[in-house]
C-alpha cells in the first residue's frame, strides 16, 4: 500500500465546523413545522404505584390544549421493545408507574408553557405500592414483582450470557495465585451530552416522520417501529446535527421519547415537538447501569493467566432493553485482558423501581473492566509483578485466537486488528514507565512535610465489538463529476461523516469539495447499524470504499464498452477516466461517458465481522493530600492504535476526551434519595463533572500499525473509539494505592472515602 495519499491523514476543515461555531448548524430544536404544537409529560411522584383514577377534565377544557393522553388511550400492543429481546413488558403508558419520573399523562398544547400549566390541572389518585430499589431488594425472597413476565424480577435473555470454555477449575488448580473478590459499580453516571433528547413527530397518513436528535438513526428507526407495533416502512427518521450522545441517543433500547412524541402527534393530529428539560434528562431518561460482580482470577507468577470467571448482575431500572446486550459486549473484557482459554461467565439482568439504565460511554465493557481490573491489580501485587508487564503478556497478538461469545455460532475468532503487545511496549516507552514505576505501594514522590504523596497506575481496556452488524452505503458519480454519498451515519461530534467524506474522496481520487453527503435519513438512505461500538470509522469507511469501487467498476466497464479500453487499464481522477498505461489518454465523464443529468451508482455492503478488536491503555499519576483526603491527577498518558489515521484533528480531540472515563473515579455520581430513589442532583450544577478548564495535563501516542501492511480495513483505519473511557478508573485506583496504600472500591473516590480508608489503614 502506498504511503502517499491525497486526503487520508491530512488536516481538513470539518464538515459542520463553520456552522457550529457560527450558530448556523441546525439541531432538532431549530426546526418548526407548519401547525407544530408542543408536548410535555406529567411524571409520577411515586417510585411504584397503581393509578386508581385520573381527572383530566380541567386540563382538557383549557384554550390551546390540543390533547391529553393517558394509559387508557394507548393501544396495549405498544411497548418499549427492540422486537428481539427481552420479552415485551414495559408499556409506554401503564396503569402502574414504576419509578419517580415515569410517565402518567401526555399533554399537547400551543406552547410549552401552556402544556406545563395544563399538567398542573390533572388530578391523579394513586395506590402507593412497596418498591424495590436495588439488585438485592429485587432478588430478595418475597420481593414485589414488577412485571408478571419476570419471575423474581429476573429478565429472560437470548444473548450468550452463560458460557464456559476450557476447564476453569483445572486452570485455577494450576495457578500460583488465585484472587477472588466482589466488586460493584453503583455510581449511575449520567451521559451528559449538552443537548437533551429533542424529537419532532408528525403523522402523514399511516407513516410517522421524525426529526430526531438520534445518533444511530436506522437502529433507532427499527426500535421505534417495533415499539409502536407498526411496519418498518411506516417510520421515517431524519437526524440533523446532534448535540452529543455518549450512548444516550443511540436509542438502542430506550426509545421512550420518540414513542411519546409519536403518540402525542397522533392524538393532536399535528406535528409535535417534545423537548426534555435538563432535569428530565438527568432524572427520567437513562443513566449507566449499576452492576455487581464476583470475579475469580488464577495466574502464574510470571503473569500467565490460567483461568478467569465472572458472575455479574446488572440493574435495568424499570425497563429492560439493552442491558443484556451491554453485558454480552462486556464479556469481551475477558479475552482482551486475561489471555486464557479457561473462562466462565454468568450474568443476569434484574428490574428495579428507578430510572431505566441504558447505552452509555463504554457500552458494557467499562462495567466488566472495572471489576476484572481489580482482580488483575491484586494478583499482580501478590506476584510482585509490574502491571505493565502483565498487560504486555496478556495482550492479543495479531492473528491470535480468542473466544468472542458474541460471535455465535463461531465464537473462536482470530484477532485481525493489531499486535496489541506492541502498543503496550510503545506506550510504556513513551510515558517512561520503567523510570516511574517504583513497585507496589511505593509512592513516586513524597512532599518534604510528608503531607502529600504521588503514585502511578495503569489501566487497559479492549473489546471486539467494532466490526459486528451490517452497514450499507451508496455512492453516485454524476456526469459533471460530482459525487454523492448516501449514508445513514449521523454526526454527533466525533467526525464520523468527515471520515466518510475523506474515504470517498480518497478512493475516487477527487477533491473533498466535489463530494456531498446525504442527510442521515432512514427514508432515503440504505440502512446502517449506526455509529456505536467503535465501528464508525471501520464500517462506514469500508462500505463507502466498496460503493466507490463498485461505481468505478461500472464506469470502467462503460469505458470499455464505448472505447475498448480494458477495464484493468482504467483509472479515475477528478471527473475523468484515464488509461493507466497512458495517463494522457483521458475520457471525461461528460460528454464521453455520461450525459449532464446522468450518473452511475455503486453500492457498498458489509456484513460485519467478529474478529476486529480494539485496545487502549492509560497511565495516570495522582497526588493525594493526606490531611484533606483530596487527590488530583497530575499527569495522564494514553496509548492507542488507529490502524491508520484518517482524520488527525478529530482523532486528537477524541483521545483527549479521556476525562469522560476518569471522572467516574474523581467526581461523577448520580445521587439517589434512599427513601424513594428520586435523583437529587438533576442539573449540571449539582452533578459534578470536569469542564474543559479543568482538563489535566495529558499526552498520548497513536500508532498506525496498518501502514504498509496488507489488510481489508478502509485504507488501514480501524479507529480508536470507546476503550478510551474504561481504563481511567482502574488506573486511578492503582495510583492512589501506590501513593498511600489504600484500596478504594466505591466510585467516586470522595475525600470522605479517602480519609476513612486512611484512618482504617492506620487503625484509627
Amino acid at each position: 500500500m502506498s504511503n502517499e495519499m491525497r486526503h487520508v491523514g491530512k488536516e481538513s476543515k470539518r464538515l459542520l465546523g463553520e456552522q457550529i461555531v457560527t450558530g448556523r448548524a441546525k439541531y432538532t430544536g431549530d426546526f418548526k413545522l407548519p401547525g407544530m404544537k408542543y408536548g410535555k409529560i406529567l411524571r409520577s411522584p411515586h417510585p411504584y404505584a397503581r393509578i386508581k383514577s385520573i381527572d383530566m377534565s380541567e386540563a382538557q377544557a383549557m384554550d390551546g390544549v390540543q390533547a391529553v393522553v393517558t394509559w387508557k388511550d394507548v393501544d396495549r400492543n405498544i411497548y418499549i421493545t427492540n422486537g428481539f429481546t427481552p420479552p415485551k413488558h414495559h408499556h409506554i403508558l401503564d396503569e402502574y408507574v414504576r419509578y419517580i419520573g415515569d410517565a402518567v399523562a401526555l399533554v399537547v398544547a400551543d406552547t410549552e408553557d401552556l402544556a406545563c400549566e395544563a399538567m398542573q390541572k390533572i388530578r391523579v389518585d394513586y395506590e402507593v405500592l412497596k418498591p424495590v430499589f436495588t439488585i438485592d431488594e429485587a432478588l430478595a425472597e418475597g420481593a414485589p414483582q414488577l412485571y408478571p413476565e419476570f419471575p423474581r424480577n429476573i429478565v429472560p435473555h437470548k444473548n450468550n450470557l452463560n458460557f464456559t470454555v476450557g476447564d476453569p477449575e483445572k486452570g485455577f488448580a494450576e495457578s500460583d495465585i488465585v484472587v477472588e473478590l466482589d466488586a460493584e459499580l453503583a455510581s449511575g453516571q449520567n451521559p451528559l451530552p449538552l443537548e437533551p433528547p429533542v424529537i419532532i413527530a408528525e403523522w402523514v397518513d399511516d407513516t410517522v416522520n421524525f426529526i430526531a436528535s438520534a445518533a444511530a438513526p436506522a437502529y433507532c428507526h427499527q426500535n421505534v417501529a417495533s415499539s409502536l407495533n407498526i411496519p418498518y416502512e411506516n417510520v421515517r427518521l431524519v437526524a440533523p446535527a446532534v448535540g452529543g450522545s455518549f450512548g444516550s441517543k443511540l436509542y438502542s433500547g430506550n426509545v421512550h421519547c420518540l414513542v411519546f412524541a409519536a403518540i402525542m402527534a397522533k392524538a393532536a393530529h399535528c406535528p409535535v415537538l417534545l423537548r426534555y428539560t435538563k432535569e428530565e434528562h438527568f432524572a427520567a431518561h437513562q443513566n449507566r447501569m449499576t452492576t455487581r460482580g464476583h470475579v475469580k482470577l488464577g495466574m502464574k507468577k510470571d503473569g500467565t493467566v490460567c483461568a478467569v470467571t465472572l458472575d455479574q448482575l446488572a440493574d435495568a431500572g424499570c425497563c429492560a432493553s439493552t442491558q443484556e446486550f451491554m453485558l454480552a459486549v462486556g464479556t469481551n473484557t475477558l479475552p482482551l485482558l486475561c489471555k486464557t482459554d479457561n473462562k466462565r461467565f454468568n450474568a443476569d439482568v434484574v428490574v428495579t423501581n428507578h430510572v431505566p439504565s441504558g447505552s452509555f460511554r463504554g457500552y458494557g465493557y467499562l462495567e466488566s473492566t472495572n471489576i476484572v481490573a481489580r482482580a488483575i491489580q491484586d494478583a499482580c501485587e501478590q506476584a510482585d509483578l509490574d502491571p505493565m508487564a502483565y498487560y504486555e503478556k496478556n495482550a492479543l497478538l495479531l492473528g491470535e485466537r480468542y473466544h468472542n461469545s458474541m460471535a455465535e455460532p463461531h465464537p473462536w475468532q482470530h484477532n485481525k486488528s493489531a499486535d496489541w503487545s506492541e502498543l503496550v511496549r510503545e506506550t510504556a516507552k513513551a510515558c517512561r514507565w520503567n523510570e516511574r514505576w517504583k513497585g507496589w505501594g511505593v509512592p513516586t514522590w513524597v512532599s518534604p512535610d510528608g503531607k502529600r504523596v504521588c503514585g502511578i497506575g495503569v489501566g487497559a481496556a479492549g473489546h471486539s465489538d467494532t466490526g459486528g452488524k451490517p452497514s450499507n452505503a451508496n455512492v453516485t458519480i454524476t456526469g459533471l463529476g460530482s459525487v454523492y454519498v448516501s449514508t445513514c451515519m449521523a454526526e454527533f461530534g466525533a467526525g464520523t461523516r468527515d471520515v466518510v467524506l475523506k474515504v470517498a474522496a480518497e478512493e475516487l481520487n477527487v477533491t473533498l469539495e466535489s463530494v456531498r453527503l446525504s442527510e442521515a435519513d432512514t427514508g432515503a438512505t440504505p440502512p446502517d447499524f449506526g455509529s456505536t461500538g467503535s465501528r464508525s470509522t471501520y464500517c462506514a469507511g469500508i462500505v463507502t470504499k466498496l460503493a466507490c469501487q463498485d461505481a468505478k467498476r461500472k464506469m470502467f466497464e462503460l469505458c470499455h464498452e464505448k472505447y475498448g479500453v480494458p477495464v484493468e487499464d482504467c483509472g479515475f481522477r477528478d471527473g475523468y477516466v484515464y488509461r493507466l498505461s497512458n495517463p494522457e489518454e483521458k475520457y471525461p465523464l461528460f460528454p464521453k461517458l455520461l450525459g449532464k443529468v446522468d450518473g452511475i451508482t455503486g453500492c457498498g455492503h458489509f456484513e460485519g465481522v467478529h474478529n476486529s478488536t480494539i485496545f487502549h491503555l492509560q497511565v495516570v499519576e495522582v497526588e493525594v493530600d493526606l490531611e484533606m483526603g483530596t487527590f488530583k491527577i497530575v499527569d495522564h498518558f494514553g496509548g492507542s492504535d488507529a490502524g491508520v489515521i484518517i482524520n488527525p484533528l478529530p482523532l486528537r480531540n477524541q483521545v483527549q476526551s479521556f476525562y469522560a472515563g476518569v471522572d467516574i473515579a474523581c467526581m461523577e455520581e448520580t445521587v439517589w434519595d434512599e427513601n424513594d430513589y428520586r435523583v437529587l442532583n438533576p442539573s449540571n450544577i449539582d452533578y459534578k463533572t470536569r469542564t474543559f478548564n479543568n482538563v489535566v495535563p495529558h499526552n498520548h501516542i497513536v500508532l498506525e500499525s496498518n501502514k504498509n501492511r496488507e489488510n481489508d480495513y478502509p485504507f488501514g483505519a480501524f479507529g480508536v473509539g470507546e476503550p478510551l473511557l474504561a481504563p481511567g478508573g482502574p488506573a486511578i485506583r492503582m495510583a492512589i494505592y501506590n501513593a498511600c496504600g489504600i484500596k478504594l472500591d466505591d466510585y467516586p473516590f470522595t475525600p470522605a472515602k479517602v480519609l476513612a480508608a486512611l484512618k482504617e489503614k492506620e487503625g484509627k
